[in-house]
């Protein structure tokens, strides 16, 4: 009994040593994220086919090609957790005929839904066949054209962009920026306070000396470009030549995410200036945080290794193996594909209707697979304005996935901070 009651005092002393707190529970182990996306038991027995529309080789909307095999990444996904999902790839030339026509077979070929990896207004006329047909499609990349279900936005919107960009401004600390425009890329509502606009009319030498003497006269303090990948590229190169060591914050819409935009500034690129653009916290420097999200990156990024190493994965054309494909699959389209099966399996083995009909008001995030976070379906607006955010260019490349083995393209990474 004495022995009792002296373990008992001893207890207690370690107690009040301790603050005489309670004993606690170990904490459960953190769970991470699984490589494999699980599905219905139901909707495995059915088909579910997605249809892609990807935009040409060369100018508007090109820029997305090579993204766009994120959507093989969930699909790849999907297969270990036991659903195959099928990919009805087209392509359209540019112009506003062809983007119908693709639209059109698609819808003709009974997709459950279709993603469009794509962007630019000569795509109003095949949202409006997708419209038509009432099935589901995603727009990833899209910001300017208008939607209404069942047409979705799960990027950022123009004026969500907008709103991101004054920001950027804002947290370097800029005002007077030079503007620089290619027609049908504008994005209105950025500043108030312009010191120069230049129309970009096709000579990427021309346009950086008027850029460096309007900072000359004017005193300006940054420069925005709204282009295509390529021509910010080009536009950028020629400009921080000519600033030399008087380098100026180059603020870009998010065409300049794309690897495009990377190939185009070359191996000589001069990260010494400061690169900005707005948009979601998805590049891979995301995989070494701690938490939900960082493990859903990571998962992601597994994936992506796991396709370039299987000898059956291809690309989303089909023309390749998905290891020629892996430096470039982002969490965009894959984030897609995993929406359209969602709802897929809300109504296994329905149409294509009552599929968009069950996407419509689906609210999804990382414990549904996604890798770049929530999505509302509640509004055809599906991304919530704060998670589009600053991003600075960076030469640091975390190495998580294949890289291309070309020596003459810049590294690139867009880190969000804060």
């Amino acid at each position: 009994m004495k022995r009792l009651i002296v373990a008992a005092l001893a207890a207690c002393t370690l107690m009040a040593v301790a603050g005489c707190s309670a004993p606690v529970t170990p904490a459960s182990p953190a769970i991470p994220a699984s490589v494999a996306l699980a599905s219905s038991k139901q909707i495995q027995t059915s088909s579910v086919t997605i249809g892609l529309l990807v935009g040409p080789l060369d100018g508007e909307g090109s820029e997305y090609r090579q993204v766009a095999n994120g959507a093989e990444v969930a699909g790849f996904r999907f297969g270990l957790g036991g659903l195959t999902v099928n990919f009805k790839t087209v392509s359209e030339d540019g112009t506003a005929d062809s983007a119908k026509k693709a639209m059109q077979t698609l819808i003709e070929a009974g997709v459950t839904g279709v993603i469009v990896a794509d962007a630019g207004p000569h795509l109003a006329d095949a949202l409006d066949a997708a419209s038509t047909a009432g099935i589901a499609t995603l727009l990833p990349y899209d910001y300017a054209n208008q939607v209404s279900a069942p047409i979705y936005r799960t990027g950022p919107s123009a004026e969500t962009l907008a709103a991101g960009l004054k920001t950027a401004l804002a947290n370097a600390h800029v005002s007077r920026p030079v503007v620089v425009s290619q027609n049908g890329y504008e994005i209105t509502g950025v500043t108030d306070d312009v010191n120069e606009s230049l129309t970009y009319v096709g000579d990427p030498v021309t346009t950086a000396s008027a850029v460096t003497l309007a900072i000359s006269n004017t005193q300006a303090d940054a420069v925005i470009i709204e282009a295509p990948a390529v021509v910010q590229a080009d536009i950028v190169t020629h400009i921080q030549a000519l600033l030399g060591d008087k380098q100026l914050p180059i603020i870009l819409t998010p065409q300049a995410l794309t690897p495009a935009f990377a190939a185009g500034l070359g191996p000589v690129a001069d990260l010494r200036g400061v690169l900005i653009t707005v948009g979601r916290n998805t590049d891979d420097m995301v995989a070494l945080q701690t938490g939900p999200q960082g493990d859903n990156m990571s998962a992601f990024l597994q994936a992506v290794r796991m396709a370039a190493d299987s000898p059956t994965a291809r690309n989303i054309f089909g023309d390749d193996s998905f290891a020629s494909a892996a430096a470039y699959a982002d969490t965009a389209s894959h984030d897609a594909v995993v929406c359209l099966v969602r709802a897929a399996e809300q109504v296994a083995a329905g149409s294509a209707a009552t599929v968009s009909a069950a996407l419509g008001g689906l609210s999804l995030d990382i414990n549904e697979g996604l890798a770049g976070g929530l999505l509302k379906f509640s509004s055809t607006e599906t991304l919530a304005a704060n998670q589009v955010i600053t991003l600075y260019g960076s030469s640091q490349n975390p190495g998580l996935r294949p890289q291309p083995t070309d020596n003459t393209v810049t590294r690139l990474s867009w880190v969000g901070l804060g």
